[in-house]
């Protein structure tokens, strides 16, 4: 594989930050330009953003949804095009937001381990860390973005992260990863080093199989540091008979 990528963020209070991967549906028509499509409108249409919540979070993923199904109507090429999508915004306050579509994951790295913050879209879903990763890899799709030959709506999942005092760390995922290692391969490849831990997923995965599409993004967001207390000292004799003390 390329070398992986790294970028740093300084904090903004005029910037909304947003990390996200797309997957374009396997077996499908145009599923690379469909998962491009997805994360370029989702992007754009959240920097735009005023306020960051919940409601406006679903309401921009509802409109990639459609803009993607209406895309896919351009011509029999992209017919059924659709993508899954996950990923994390973090709005000028510092807070940090998750949303997902589909079977792509979402884990928070907690020293060596990771918990599980999203749950499939699947008609059938294997339990976390199952002894056969690979149990639901047909199973179908509950819901994407596009994907469809008639138009329905979908309800994205979208949450608030209640930050702590410390960094936080999530590892982001498409299926080509979670349906092909299992919970206790994904937790052996953490490191200290987040480049080395996704060539490592990387080469589990592909010795694996890999039998889909492989994307992996790991984020640590760090909390906006509190400003620093004031403590107003009265000048000195203040409040004692005679001035001086």
């Amino acid at each position: 594989m390329d070398d992986t990528i790294g970028f740093t963020f300084e904090s903004d209070s005029s910037a909304v930050r947003v990390f996200a991967l797309a997957d374009g549906l396997g077996g499908h028509s145009s599923g690379e330009l469909a998962s491009q499509f997805a994360l370029f409108r989702l992007c754009s249409a959240l920097s735009d953003l005023k306020a960051v919540s919940e409601d406006s979070l679903g309401a921009v993923i509802q409109e990639v949804h459609k803009s993607l199904f209406d895309f896919s109507k351009a011509g029999p090429t992209y017919r059924g095009m659709g993508a899954t999508v996950a990923g994390l915004v973090v709005d000028p306050a510092g807070a940090v937001h998750l949303f997902h579509v589909g079977d792509s994951r979402i884990y928070r790295r907690e020293d060596r381990f990771l918990q599980l913050l999203t749950k499939d879209d699947r008609l059938e879903s294997s339990e976390y860390g199952a002894a056969n990763p690979n149990s639901h890899t047909h199973s179908s799709l509950l819901q994407c973005l596009g994907g469809s030959s008639e138009f329905s709506q979908i309800a994205p999942h979208v949450a608030r992260f209640e930050m702590s005092e410390v960094p936080e760390t999530f590892l982001l995922c498409s299926d080509g990863v979670s349906d092909m290692i299992s919970q206790d391969e994904m937790e052996e490849s953490i490191s200290d080093s987040h480049g080395a831990t996704v060539r490592t997923l990387f080469e589990r995965v592909r010795n694996a199989g890999a039998k889909d599409n492989v994307s992996i993004i790991i984020v640590k967001i760090s909390p906006k540091p509190r400003p620093p207390e004031t403590t107003q000292v009265p000048p000195r004799g203040a409040g004692l008979p005679g001035g001086e003390a």
